[in-house]
């Protein structure tokens, strides 16, 4: 991405901050950020990012496309607002959860929403968290992340990981294609030297790779393998 297509942080923080009025009844939609950024996810969610346009929204809401431009200054602007709409506000949290707990059921939420918006795991990550949901989404999960006893930067740092993880292999989920992955362990059983690959060797021919289609256990183990890393380093700072 060149550095003329990126959207700049504070005009991002503006399109998503700023309040909007309620819409006035009228023949065709009224106009404003709220109904193109709508507009612009059912696009995305029925069709693929490959078919967002700024025409296409604005044929869709029956305007011109540089009546959108009053609104979203550039396509990678539009990007960024429908991505943290598109995000909503995360699941309230149960106190009675312990926080492994609450930081699986945030890894479930977030999984199925990727499933429910699937270009989501393709938009480019220009900045940080700066819209109120993707924000709403990171304090969600820094706040059993705190319970557990990090802080500062090992804080943030387990937080990255959690959430770029889940989004990558979301994105591979997505983009694996179903009978390919079917037939990856017998291609790999029957092209693999053991003497070369003897521990790739050894799952193909155990049928390991039978359902490699299924990204979802790959995401527990190693996420269940994560917070037992996490719990032991901070009962260690405790000590």
């Amino acid at each position: 991405m060149k550095p003329s297509d990126r959207a700049d942080p504070l005009t991002i923080s503006g399109l998503l901050w700023r309040p909007e009025a309620a819409p006035a009844k009228a023949e065709r939609p009224r106009l404003g950020i709220s109904s193109i950024l709508a507009t612009a996810i059912a696009i995305a969610d029925a069709e693929g990012l490959e078919s967002l346009s700024m025409q296409r929204i604005a044929s869709e809401l029956d305007y011109t496309p540089m009546a959108l431009y009053r609104y979203v200054p550039s396509k990678a602007h539009l990007l960024a607002a429908m991505t943290d709409a598109a995000y909503g506000r995360p699941p309230v949290a149960s106190r009675r959860q312990s926080w492994r707990a609450e930081v699986e059921s945030w890894v479930i939420a977030l999984w199925r929403l990727y499933g429910r918006h699937p270009w989501l795991v393709k938009t480019p990550t220009t900045t940080p968290p700066i819209g109120p949901n993707a924000l709403a989404w990171t304090e969600a999960l820094l706040r059993p992340l705190v319970r557990a006893g990090l802080s500062g930067g090992d804080l943030l740092a387990a937080a990255t990981f959690v959430s770029s993880a889940l989004r990558d292999l979301a994105r591979i989920a997505s983009e694996l294609n179903p009978a390919a992955a079917a037939d990856y362990g017998r291609v790999l059983a029957e092209r693999l030297d053991p003497k070369q690959f003897p521990i790739m060797a050894e799952l193909a021919a155990s049928a390991t790779f039978d359902n490699d289609e299924d990204v979802a256990p790959m995401v527990w183990f190693g996420l269940r393998r994560l917070l037992d890393g996490i719990d032991a380093y901070a009962k260690g700072l405790r000590t």
